[in-house]
């Protein structure tokens, strides 16, 4: 695991030196290449994908305004999900609220940690801690509801959140029933 880490941070470290004498243009080409040879192979090269997170990480890194850089950061943060790497996942959606909260998807970056901690990393505490403070920054958001749902069913078994929700799905079936 160790050695992993090590080149892992060490290509990402040459991933954005080798790009910082890159054009934009050079580096969309590259990326845009990256991403389409990974969608080709199975099964996906784990080198390559964290040689795409380095890539999408060192666009944003050379280009911060550019518009694309929340856009690949997300992406990295999304590979680095697929690919259990949860801290790196974490800290890339912690850097796009940090570098970017007026992003249209800074919503979902912060549900995003809160998930991360409830499923993957298993702090129930902090999951609940960041779920409450996505509902009182986005009370209106699209997962507002799935926020809620989580703190309502954080840390229970998941046969009692199946029997909860058939229950409900029951008590529905009841009252189209009695409206007909």
């Amino acid at each position: 695991m160790k050695h992993f880490l090590s080149v892992l941070f060490f290509g990402s470290i040459i991933l954005l030196l080798t790009s910082c004498g890159q054009s934009r243009e050079k580096m969309l080409s590259r990326i845009s290449e990256m991403d389409k040879t990974m969608m080709e192979k199975h099964p996906i090269d784990t080198a390559k994908v964290s040689e795409l997170i380095g890539a999408y990480q060192a666009f944003a890194h050379k280009y911060p305004k550019d518009t694309l850089a929340p856009e690949f950061l997300y992406k990295a943060a999304g590979l680095s999900m697929s690919f259990n790497r949860s801290m790196q996942a974490l800290e890339i959606y912690r850097a796009i609220r940090v570098d970017y909260a007026s992003w249209r998807k800074a919503p979902e970056c912060l549900f995003m940690q809160a998930f991360i901690f409830e499923n993957n990393i298993r702090d129930l505490e902090k999951a609940s801690q960041i779920y409450h403070e996505f509902l009182a920054k986005y009370p209106n958001h699209d997962l507002a509801d799935d926020a809620q749902n989580a703190i309502k069913y954080l840390g229970k078994p998941l046969d009692d959140v199946i029997r909860d929700f058939e229950a409900m799905n029951k008590q529905g079936d009841t009252l189209k029933s009695a409206g007909k």
